[in-house]
């Protein structure tokens, strides 16, 4: 009979360890990321995205990340890189620049300056991305981001975009060749 006391208090313990447990705490146990690529709706670019993780970051925080996407274009045009999310950006960093390097062109958008045209030809194209962030000391926005995106490509000269949040584009006004003409000395911000 006592073995079978033992067993009962045993089997109670356990049972209200778990139930405080998942009381207690919960959270995601799996996520999943995917891109299907396809050129349905936009059959001048295919693009296969790089995907970036700054992982846990703290307040003062600096770094910075390499990464790489691969875009396919059929059609040769002026082409406008746009940085969104900028003033969720302003709101978390301190300093945010994306340096991009297409064809040998390289060039930076950031909160200040979120957009770049650039000319290419047809073809595909390695584009290396390179982040360079300080976190803010008082971050204010919002602390956790996951797979949103962070750059697109336009054929044509574009300003804005109605489809995203793009945030506040500050003055970057261009001039009639398609440049910015705040950016011409963005490469030595980083």
């Amino acid at each position: 009979m006592k073995p079978l006391y033992i067993g009962l208090i045993a089997l109670a313990l356990l049972g209200s360890g778990v139930a405080a447990s998942s009381v207690a705490g919960f959270g995601p146990i799996a996520y999943i990321t995917y891109h299907i690529i396809s050129n349905q709706g936009n059959e001048n670019i295919t693009i296969i995205p790089a995907n970036i993780n700054l992982g846990n970051l703290t307040p003062g925080m600096k770094g910075n990340v390499t990464t790489n996407a691969t875009i396919t274009l059929t059609k040769s045009d002026n082409y406008t890189v746009m940085l969104l999310h900028v003033e969720k950006l302003k709101k978390d960093f301190s300093r945010f620049v994306v340096e991009i390097t297409i064809d040998n062109q390289t060039f930076n958008v950031s909160e200040h300056h979120p957009y770049h045209v650039i000319q290419l030809q047809n073809g595909t194209y390695q584009v290396v991305i390179k982040i360079f962030y300080t976190v803010s000391m008082n971050p204010k926005g919002d602390l956790n981001v996951s797979n949103e995106p962070l750059l697109i490509i336009h054929p044509g000269i574009m300003k804005d975009h109605g489809d995203h949040d793009h945030g506040d584009h500050g003055n970057g006004n261009q001039n009639s060749q398609g440049r910015n003409d705040n950016q011409d000395n963005d490469q030595n911000d980083s």
